[in-house]
């Protein structure tokens, strides 16, 4: 350790994986009782660091240093001994727990070696009360709480244990904007009392200006700088996150007989109250268009509230023209429409059945006979056929799907909607986790479904995908459209200053 270093010090930490360098040499430092912005794209390796922090990765090489002290014997289990905590975008509540239960757990008091259960509620209220007074009881379960409120629940818990060091991964993607200010009224109230140092990770460009002090950026897991937020713009911020302009050079305007057909999905200002605010799109048969957004922007509500799932959606959805209200992903398969979900095991797939069986339930009546009975024969060469087209690695059609890699589970999802007659098809962030070459195959498979006249919405937070694979772009911020731009025509800093809260400069 260098004289007069930083509270918190990163020195040369560099972290590689197989076939890949996710951190390359990064050192920079961070002070104390200061709030400390961590930005980067997708990609950059923020969530790299942190997870190394955490000691849920141990790095290759390089160290970091706690006032001095190197945490290198830190383990996952005890690295809150060295006074960090942690809010990740996972919460990690035990749903069946109190409140009350879930901010104690672990410091629970005691009266005669027994849980003092009187005490442990006085003070989670008390906890609870000091950040926003009133909202939250503390003797309720965690489980009967809605998704912002098991938030502050989170933040409330970190606090309480006191740490010296505290690191808020995207914290307000589930809140208002008066749960918003609350958390920030209590990060600048806990600042002033007591001497707590704060690394904030967030996409909101607005809330970086608002709460932090400083901001360090990360570019393809390498240093790209520490600022003062008052000696950067915004555009600056973006410019240092993605480097050079990248422009859409190979892409091609859509061809005008698509442009000039009756669109596939019409949806005019789609709202839920407290989700999404106003989202309107249209896309036609044979076209690719991006829902671009950061965390938080509603992607997924959006295809939630179009579909049926999420209730109580306001606005008009027409599908060729005619007026439509779903009931439901059942409901909107009847009506051509499906989706293929971010996460892929959990609502995609049936993990415990084969590939053939995944790949047909979802449209069994095509496999089945005039008396009724599965014809599995043709099951069999129709899911064999689907995989070779497909390019799902896979030792057999028998071949359970929880054996499978994530790209090829996805490929066994899209396989899935094949069997059956949809027009317009609903992608959700359908590369994370995938390697290289896997995100190669899924892009293929998009754009063959486009070239064979289906209407296809992409939802993603990777600006280089949404720029390639789409022919125009939505973006959307915290639940309403920000920008629409052609796909051929946009600038790649452009899309991120839009998804994470910047002005359209046509505005």
């Amino acid at each position: 350790m260098a004289e007069n270093a930083a509270f918190l010090e990163f020195q040369n930490v560099t972290m590689e994986f197989p076939g890949v360098k996710a951190l390359s040499d990064v050192s920079f430092g961070i002070e104390k009782n200061e709030i400390h912005a961590l930005m980067g794209a997708n990609g950059a390796g923020k969530s790299t660091l942190i997870k190394i922090l955490a000691r849920i990765y141990m790095q290759t090489s390089g160290d970091i240093f706690i006032n001095g002290e190197s945490i290198s014997k830190a383990t996952a289990q005890n690295i809150r001994d060295y006074g960090i905590d942690f809010i990740f975008q996972e919460l990690e509540l035990v749903p069946n727990f109190t409140v009350a239960q879930n901010i104690m757990i672990g410091n629970e008091p005691r009266k005669g070696g027994l849980v003092d259960w009187k005490a442990m509620k006085s003070e989670a209220q008390k906890a609870l009360d000091d950040f926003m007074p009133g909202v939250i009881d503390a003797s309720v379960p965690v489980n009967q709480l809605s998704v912002a409120k098991q938030q502050i629940v989170s933040i409330v818990r970190a606090i309480h244990r006191n740490p010296k060091i505290l690191v808020l991964d995207e914290p307000t993607s589930r809140l208002s904007t008066t749960e918003t200010e609350a958390l920030f009224a209590a990060i600048r109230k806990l600042k002033e009392k007591q001497d707590l140092t704060i690394i904030y990770i967030s996409h909101r460009l607005e809330e970086l200006f608002q709460i932090c002090d400083r901001v360090t950026i990360l570019r393809d897991g390498k240093y790209t700088g520490t600022w003062t937020l008052a000696d950067i713009s915004k555009e600056d911020v973006v410019y240092h996150m993605v480097g050079q302009v990248k422009k859409n050079e190979g892409h091609a305007l859509l061809d005008e007989k698509i442009a000039n057909q009756q669109p596939a999905l019409e949806v005019e200002h789609l709202k839920v109250e407290g989700v999404i605010e106003d989202i309107s799109f249209k896309v036609r048969p044979g076209e690719i268009l991006a829902l671009a957004g950061a965390v938080g922007a509603k992607k997924t509500e959006t295809f939630e509230a179009i579909m049926g799932i999420i209730p109580n959606a306001e606005g008009t959805i027409r599908k060729d023209g005619q007026q439509i209200k779903l009931k439901g992903a059942a409901d909107a398969k009847k009506k051509g429409i499906c989706l293929v979900p971010e996460d892929r095991r959990r609502d995609g797939v049936v993990v415990d059945f084969t590939v053939r069986e995944n790949t047909t339930y979802a449209f069994l009546r095509n496999f089945v006979s005039k008396l009724g009975l599965i014809r599995k024969q043709y099951e069999k060469v129709k899911v064999k056929e689907l995989n070779e087209r497909l390019l799902v690695k896979t030792p057999s059609t028998e071949t359970y799907v929880k054996n499978l890699s994530g790209g090829n589970i996805q490929k066994v999802v899209v396989a899935k909607w094949l069997t059956g007659d949809s027009d317009v098809y609903f992608f959700d962030e359908p590369t994370v986790g995938i390697d290289v070459k896997g995100k190669s195959e899924i892009y293929d498979i998009i754009r063959e479904l486009a070239a064979q006249g289906k209407a296809v919405v992409v939802a993603s937070s990777e600006m280089d995908e949404v720029i390639s694979i789409s022919d125009n772009i939505v973006v959307l911020y915290n639940g309403k459209v920000v920008g629409n731009l052609v796909s051929s025509e946009a600038r790649h800093e452009e899309i991120v200053y839009l998804t994470m809260g910047g002005s359209s400069h046509n505005e």
